[in-house]
Order: C-alpha cells, then sequence, then structure tokens
C-alpha cells in the first residue's frame, strides 16, 4: 500500500471506531507511539504493536468519549499527519476535557513504523 493509501485507511478505521483492526492491518510490529502527555508513572513511548494495542485498551478504559472528529489525512512523501479533537472524561477523576492533537505517522515498507503525537498546552 502506498502512504496515501494506509493514511485513508487509518482515517476511516478511527472514524469506525476499528482502531485495533488498523492496528494489526496498518503498523509494523516493530512500530513506535510517542503521546504529547502520559499519566502519571506511564512513559509516553510504546514500542511494537502490542504495547500500541495496550495503550489503546488502556484509553479505552479509563475514558468516556463524548465526541470524536478528525481531519485528514494530510499526505507528504513517506509521512502522515492527522488532526484530532475529542471531548472526553476521565472515568477516574469525572474531569472532563476538550483537546486538539495532531499525529504524525511514517510509513516505510509499506507499515507505519512511527506515530507522534502533539498537543496545544491545555489549561
Amino acid at each position: 500500500m502506498t502512504t496515501e493509501e494506509i493514511a485513508k485507511k487509518l482515517c476511516e478505521h478511527c472514524r469506525n471506531h476499528t482502531e485495533a483492526q488498523g492496528l494489526e492491518e496498518l503498523y509494523a510490529e516493530t512500530a513506535e507511539s510517542i503521546e504529547a502527555m502520559s499519566p502519571e508513572g506511564q512513559s509516553p513511548i510504546s514500542k511494537g504493536r502490542a504495547a500500541i494495542q495496550a495503550k489503546h485498551d488502556w484509553w479505552s478504559e479509563a475514558m468516556e468519549v463524548h465526541s470524536f472528529d478528525l481531519e485528514g489525512p494530510f499526505v507528504h512523501d513517506n509521512q502522515f499527519a492527522v488532526v484530532f479533537d475529542i471531548d472526553c472524561t476521565d472515568k477516574a477523576s469525572g474531569q472532563r476535557w476538550h483537546a486538539k492533537e495532531v499525529g504524525l505517522y511514517v510509513v516505510s515498507e509499506g507499515k507505519i513504523v512511527k506515530e507522534s503525537f502533539f498537543m496545544a498546552p491545555m489549561g
């Protein structure tokens, strides 16, 4: 698959809430994920597809999502970006927050090998 095809498929999985399928289909086994922020005591870096899936599982269990939208993908060479807009509540604290986040993805040999997330300061 080309970078554009991978980018469109990832966005489709996000819109359809089939991220686990997208992770299995589109990510390299050794992919790396770097979050803009992470829960206290946890690393913002997840190495390997299984670790990225565990991060997704944590999010699903810890957060109640009220709304979710995305813009993109924006493709350039072997990279693409997606803008995520999310309104959610932390189930443990009850704190509700709204965030925009940019995901930058790097593709090599037909698979996503790295994702990095950037978030505007909250507060």
